[in-house]
């Protein structure tokens, strides 16, 4: 099994990028600023308005020296009053393939069931949660890459932030001995 550093040299390797870049871990993350009764949203998708504690990125596709290795998906709601224990329907798309469809992480928040790395647990805060993900996924250099969540409620308040945050590996620019 080919561990997170060879699967980035891989994908890098069939896609003919050889610049060089410094190992990283990486997080990106996205908020989505929801209107009255919204079940449906999408992150990285646009970036207009949005400040640093919003989003850390400005496109949706990471630099041509960069690139990322997906090993867990955390989302944050920041409402009083809803949580995410009801039904949820994740999706992730990297360039024109959906790498992650129709899954729903709402079993690692809550007492609802078992959390699927075993790790977390979502029973001290439902709003939230974390899954670890077992097949790494990854976001090649220059490739355009957006999430969607579904909620199966309309409880989320007018104003409150939804943020989807990806974690994992990363390469990022390296200047080397160029400069």
């Amino acid at each position: 099994m080919a561990n997170q550093v060879q699967k980035v040299a891989y994908v890098d390797s069939k896609l003919g990028v050889s610049l060089p870049g410094q190992q990283t871990t990486r997080v990106i993350y996205d908020s989505v600023n929801a209107t009255a009764g919204q079940q449906f949203y999408q992150f990285f998708t646009n970036f207009a308005g949005k400040n640093e504690f919003q989003t850390n990125l400005t496109t949706n596709k990471l630099d041509a020296s960069e690139a990322m290795v997906i090993k867990s998906v955390q989302i944050i709601m920041n409402s009083a009053t809803s949580n995410l224990a009801d039904h949820l329907n994740l999706n992730i798309t990297v360039g024109n393939q959906v790498v992650l469809k129709d899954f729903d992480p709402s079993f690692n928040s809550s007492s609802r069931g078992l959390a699927f790395d075993r790790l977390h647990s979502g029973l001290n805060d439902t709003r939230n949660l974390e899954v670890r993900l077992l097949t790494e996924i990854v976001i090649p250099p220059q490739v355009n890459f957006k999430a969607e969540l579904q909620i199966s409620n309309a409880l989320v308040a007018a104003g409150d932030d939804v943020t989807i945050v990806l974690k994992g590996y990363g390469r990022i620019f390296s200047a080397g001995n160029s400069f």
